[in-house]
C-alpha cells in the first residue's frame, strides 16, 4: 500500500466523519421541543413562547426534551 493510498483513505474517514456529525447535529437539533425555561430571577415556568418571564427578568435558559428523554 502506497502512502498516497493510505492519504486517501484517511481522507475519505474525515469526510466521513465530518458527514456523521452534521447528520447527527440535525436530527438531534430536529428532535428537539421546548417544554419550558428557568426565568432569569430563579423561577421556573412551563411557558414555551414568547413572553415566558416576563415579570422575572426575562428567560435565562430554556428547557427542552429530546427524543432520547421520553
Amino acid at each position: 500500500m502506497s502512502e498516497t493510498d493510505n492519504n486517501n483513505g484517511a481522507s475519505k474517514f474525515k469526510v466521513f466523519l465530518i458527514m456523521l456529525l452534521i447528520v447527527m447535529t440535525f436530527f438531534t437539533c430536529a428532535s428537539r421541543h421546548r417544554v419550558g425555561c428557568h426565568c432569569n430571577d430563579g423561577s421556573e415556568s412551563s411557558a414555551t413562547s414568547r413572553g415566558a418571564c416576563s415579570h422575572h427578568g426575562g428567560v435565562m435558559y430554556w428547557k427542552n426534551e429530546y427524543w432520547w428523554d421520553k
